[in-house]
């Protein structure tokens, strides 16, 4: 289901510039920002399986963005994002 998320939902929306805000991110997949840091949630399901992410970015060698994910799970990732 991540994957599917990622190859239908998350991936054309950064191909369309939605990490600079134009057009904003799905809303399915209610991608936010979590409160005091620079790291992003993504969730693709509430119902079982619960199906959660959490990523940042940082800067590359080219000064192109690098998205990094950094956990992928259950709402139990929030604990240490």
């Amino acid at each position: 289901m991540f994957l599917t998320a990622l190859r239908d939902h998350f991936l054309p929306a950064v191909g369309a510039g939605a990490f600079a805000g134009t057009p904003p991110w799905p809303r399915r997949l209610r991608i936010h920002r979590l409160t005091g840091s620079s790291i992003y949630s993504l969730t693709w399901n509430f119902s079982s399986p619960d199906g959660r992410a959490t990523f940042h970015l940082e800067q590359g060698p080219d000064t192109e963005p690098i998205l990094v994910w950094r956990r992928i799970g259950d709402h139990g990732i929030y604990g240490n994002p």
